[in-house]
């Protein structure tokens, strides 16, 4: 009883944990609170996962790409404005082959995003540049468009290189400078700096440049406008697949499930809750494997002979007072023996009539007598001398039988 009330108490606690477990996620703090990478797969107040979800829910397909660029752009597009590869403000600085890489996809007719600073745009003859500002002042003010209420403040504009720096800038970057055929301000400050600019070149290829990533942030678009102003700037363009970059923000290789599945049991409450049931589990293993104390004596069993088991068989037909029965299963045991097999049917009157027709297939007078003492003897109660004068007879006519069998062959 005892340990019945310790397992539904534990029952209890597990489901109290669990239901503890399931509150606390929903209530949690997320770890991607603090993360600032512009990043498709954090979905907290500095990443850029309400993006790509916006434009899925506009029709747009939004693929993350977690390997580096080096293959990218490799193929020659006539005109094709639909795709777009996405950098947003990346964590980790491209290399000079994947600079040259972006360079020469878009002369063959790619497409880009580039939000914040990422180096390529260099390229492209612009850069990002950060505006000096005082703890007082919020940013500079984007000029409101109509139908926008409330736009944030940006922290960066975009800026042309100067002609006498190109050759520097595209040094310094690795990649040989391409220029737009035309250049279209999409957003600019109230007092004319360019926040936001449209690229197009002669194969048809389009970048689209946005200075402050803070524009892209989940924060920005839930809180602000910013989606009414960033998302037409995308389908206007004909967007219809992006692939966001991922790798250079530190989503590089894709784990095994059992790695994914243990940083998951890391981090969260549910999983938590899950290592320690398994780490309870095993140590109730544990405790109910170690024996305290000796074993336990038992009794051992040991297979009765033959002759144990009719000694007791008689013993205990003696003490039911079963004579009766006693001779009849002996009568039965000798016409098992001569039928080789079957169903023998122990009941008086049966044996009786068995015994009767074998006293008329008998040849020898010898035998035929035999055969009638131990029919008188199933027939007539009686007690133990009974059995025995009934064990004689049955091995009286055996022999009387095999004797008469022997005559008939010779």
């Amino acid at each position: 009883m005892l340990r019945r009330v310790e397992l539904w108490l534990m029952l209890a606690v597990t489901i109290a944990m669990f239901i503890a477990a399931m509150i606390g996620r929903r209530v949690a703090p997320s770890g991607s609170l603090l993360d600032e990478r512009r990043s498709a797969e954090l979905s907290g107040p500095l990443g850029a996962k309400g993006l790509a979800e916006a434009l899925t829910r506009l029709g747009v397909v939004v693929e993350l790409r977690h390997r580096p660029l080096f293959d990218w752009g490799s193929q020659d597009l006539a005109s094709q404005q639909a795709e777009f590869l996405a950098l947003l403000d990346v964590s980790l600085p491209l290399t000079e082959e994947e600079q040259r890489r972006l360079r020469n996809g878009v002369a063959r007719g790619h497409s880009l995003l580039l939000v914040g600073v990422n180096g390529v745009e260099r390229c492209f003859g612009h850069r990002v540049r950060y505006l000096e500002r005082s703890h007082s002042d919020s940013g500079a003010v984007l000029m409101t468009a109509a139908g926008i209420g409330s736009l944030p403040a940006v922290d960066a504009v975009l800026e042309r290189i100067p002609v006498d720096s190109l050759d520097e800038a595209t040094a310094s970057s690795g990649c040989s400078l391409l220029l737009p055929t035309q250049i279209d301000t999409l957003a600019s400050t109230v007092d004319g700096q360019m926040v936001a600019a449209i690229l197009s070149f002669r194969r048809g290829s389009t970048i689209i440049l946005i200075a402050d990533s803070w524009l892209v942030s989940n924060r920005a678009l839930r809180e602000t406008d910013a989606g009414l102003l960033v998302l037409p700037w995308l389908l206007d363009s004909g967007l219809r697949h992006i692939e966001i970059a991922e790798y250079h923000h530190g989503f590089q290789d894709r784990r095994s499930i059992f790695a994914a599945a243990w940083s998951w049991m890391r981090r969260s409450p549910l999983g938590w809750v899950i290592l320690q049931l398994s780490v309870v589990a095993l140590l109730v293993l544990g405790l109910v494997s170690i024996r305290f104390g000796p074993a336990l004596a038992v009794v051992e069993r040991k297979r009765r002979s033959t002759l144990e088991h009719l000694d007791a068989l008689a013993i205990g037909l003696q003490r039911a007072q079963g004579s009766n029965t006693a001779v009849n299963l002996i009568a039965g045991g000798l016409r098992r023996r001569l039928t080789r097999g079957g169903t023998v049917q122990l009941g008086r009157k049966n044996l009786s009539e068995w015994l009767a027709t074998l006293a008329l297939a008998v040849h020898t007078t010898d035998a035929r007598r035999k055969v009638k003492r131990l029919s008188w003897l199933v027939r007539e109660p009686g007690g133990d001398e009974q059995v025995l004068s009934a064990a004689t007879a049955v091995e009286d006519v055996w022999e009387a039988l095999g004797q008469q069998k022997k005559h008939s062959r010779s």
